[in-house]
């Protein structure tokens, strides 16, 4: 039996979860004082944060493998899992983000837990397991009744701005329809786009042709976006220069940004797409994603 806990969408979660895997938010659901008192409790007091835990602190010995998303915050979870684990459990700690933005590895590098990142980098940097980003093959896009448009990007800003606004200029030299749902938290609460919850995200997957990936600086891994692109054959517009090894790498499929001609991006937008092996994109399926942990984590 697997034990994830994570914080993703409630899709996700539901999509992830199965006979043999159990999924979980770390945390419960609590209002903003109590998030508050948990991050001085986690930031500067060392005691038990249990009582902020959902219920999966109550059987956390029913697991074989454990797999605990590495966030910035949740330190705490990961030592006390440590603390409870079972001489024959697996704990694996998951950067499914860049190291920068998470729980320093130097941090809990002497836990009993096995640490892992999708991005290769910081395998290297770090002396971190490699393991690819995931997706779901099981997930379809829904009929949506947004306008058709040539690119799409939604993100945080995390620094991106400028290389967004010199893309989106790219966009109109191009005469290409783009829509940019950049949310920035620096901005005054006012000026901010709202988030857009995954299932608005995919509508308007679904009414585009190609899909934006922009990396944060230092990042090499591939994003949820490279994925949206390959199992809903998307084209994708990305500056990760490394996809040109990926295995499903095709040029009429990928444009990558300091390797292609910006004076090509529409006969690229107007090519067809290559179709991938189902073969491949089986890859990076969750499921196969869990195999990949090893022999003991196989379903």
């Amino acid at each position: 039996m697997f034990l994830i806990l994570d914080n993703a969408s409630p899709l996700f979660l539901k999509l992830m979860s199965s006979d043999n895997i159990i999924v979980s938010h770390q945390y419960k659901k609590i209002n903003i004082f109590n998030r508050a008192l948990r991050k001085i409790i986690v930031s500067f007091l060392s005691i038990d944060c249990s009582l902020f835990y959902e219920n999966w602190k109550n059987s956390i010995a029913d697991f074989s493998v454990i797999i605990i998303y590495a966030y910035r915050n949740n330190i705490d979870v990961i030592k006390y899992i440590c603390k409870k684990k079972q001489p024959d459990q697996r704990v694996i700690v998951w950067y499914w983000n860049p190291i920068f933005r998470c729980v320093h590895p130097d941090l809990i590098k002497d836990l009993d837990c096995e640490l892992w990142s999708f991005d290769f980098n910081d395998c290297q940097c770090f002396n971190l397991k490699f393991n690819t980003t995931y997706y779901f093959r099981n997930l379809e896009l829904p009929q949506s009744s947004i306008e058709k448009i040539d690119v799409f990007f939604c993100g945080l800003n995390k620094g991106r701005k400028k290389i967004l606004d010199s893309i989106q200029e790219k966009m109109v030299e191009n005469d290409l329809l783009y829509h940019f749902h950049v949310v920035d938290e620096q901005l005054p609460v006012e000026e901010q786009k709202p988030r857009l919850s995954y299932q608005e995200n995919l509508e308007y997957i679904s009414s585009c042709k190609a899909v934006l990936d922009v990396l944060q600086e230092g990042q090499d891994g591939m994003t949820l976006r490279v994925m949206e692109a390959l199992f809903f054959q998307k084209k994708l517009i990305t500056n990760q220069l490394s996809l040109v090894k990926a295995d499903f790498y095709h040029p009429n499929n990928i444009f990558i940004i300091g390797k292609d001609d910006w004076n090509n991006l529409k006969s690229f937008m107007n090519s067809p797409v290559f179709h991938i092996s189902e073969e491949v994109k089986y890859k990076y399926d969750f499921f196969s994603w869990i195999e990949r942990f090893g022999e003991k984590a196989s379903l």
